[in-house]
C-alpha cells in the first residue's frame, strides 16, 4: 500500500511569501490497481508525483510504502524506494540519453538496482521490446535515433524493467497524435494487466483517465476536490469543476 497522508509541501515565491503547491492531500493506493490525478497545469499534480517518488520531501504530512516512509536520503533507501516506484516522464526524448543504445538504456535501472547475471538481463529486455511492440533490432539503436512513440515505449520499458509495484506517469500522453495516444493507452493498460503493478496516471486529459483508471482524483489549486471509484458511469461527478473538465472534452 502507498499512502499519502494530509501531505502539503510548500515552497517560497518571488514576494518571499509562502504559497501552498499542494494542499493537505490524502490518496491511498493499492496494488493492482490504477489511479489518476487530473487537473489543469499548475493545479500541483506535478509536485505530488515528485513528492510520491521520494523526490522531493513535504512540508508537511507523509508519504508511506507499507507502513514506512518514502525517502532517497541513503544510498539503501534510494535503491528500495527505486525498485518500487518508478516514473515515466511526459517527454521522452529529453528523458533518455541520446548517446545510449535501446540495450543500455533499459539496463541501466536493472544493472543499478537488481544486478541479475547478464543472460537474465537480456532475456529480460528482449521480453520488454516485444512486449513494447518493437523489433529485437531495436535494441542496437541509439535511442536519439528513434521516433517519438517509439522512445515513450522505451520509457515504458525502462521503467518496467526492475518489475516495481508502482508507475507514476506524468503527462506521458502530452503532446502526442491521435493514433499514437489510443495505441499508447491500449499499451499502458495491457502491461497493467500483465504485469500486476499500479498506476498514478497523472493528466490533464480526463478522457484518457476515465478510459484507464479504477479510480479518479480531480485536483484544483492544491487540493483533491473529488475523488470517484470508477464504473463508467458520469453521473458519479459530483462537483462543478469536474463537470467542467468533462464538458471541455466533450464527455458529457
Amino acid at each position: 500500500m502507498l499512502e499519502v497522508k494530509k501531505v502539503s509541501k510548500q515552497y517560497k515565491g518571488e514576494d518571499k511569501l509562502l504559497y501552498d503547491a499542494v494542499s493537505e492531500v490524502s490518496l491511498s493506493m493499492a496494488d493492482h490497481c490504477i489511479y489518476a490525478l487530473v487537473g489543469e497545469s499548475g493545479c500541483g499534480k506535478s509536485t505530488l508525483s515528485r513528492l510520491v517518488l521520494g523526490l522531493e520531501s513535504p512540508s508537511s504530512g507523509q508519504i508511506l510504502l507499507d507502513g514506512k516512509p518514502i525517502s532517497r536520503k541513503g544510498k539503501r533507501n534510494r535503491k528500495e524506494t527505486a525498485k518500487a516506484v518508478q516514473l515515466v516522464f511526459q517527454d521522452g526524448k529529453s528523458a533518455l540519453d541520446p548517446h545510449f543504445t535501446v540495450y543500455q538504456a533499459i539496463a541501466e535501472p536493472i544493472r543499478n538496482l537488481l544486478n541479475l547475471p547478464k543472460d537474465k538481463e537480456q532475456s529480460r529486455i528482449l521480453e520488454l521490446l516485444d512486449r513494447m511492440g518493437l523489433p529485437k533490432e531495436t535494441a542496437k539503436k541509439k535511442t536519439g535515433e528513434l521516433s517519438g512513440g517509439q522512445q515513450k515505449r522505451v520509457g515504458i520499458a525502462r521503467a518496467l524493467a526492475v518489475s516495481p509495484r508502482y508507475i507514476v506517469f506524468d503527462e506521458s500522453i502530452s503532446g502526442l497524435d491521435v493514433i499514437l495516444r489510443k495505441n499508447i493507452l491500449e499499451l499502458l493498460k495491457r502491461v497493467q494487466e500483465e504485469e500486476q503493478c499500479s498506476y498514478l496516471f497523472i493528466t490533464h486529459e480526463i478522457d484518457a483517465a476515465l478510459f484507464l483508471a479504477d479510480e479518479i482524483h480531480v485536483m484544483q489549486n492544491g487540493k483533491l476536490i473529488e475523488s470517484r471509484r470508477w464504473r463508467g458511469n458520469l453521473d458519479v461527478f459530483k462537483n462543478p469543476y469536474t463537470k467542467q473538465l468533462l464538458q471541455a472534452s466533450h464527455l458529457i
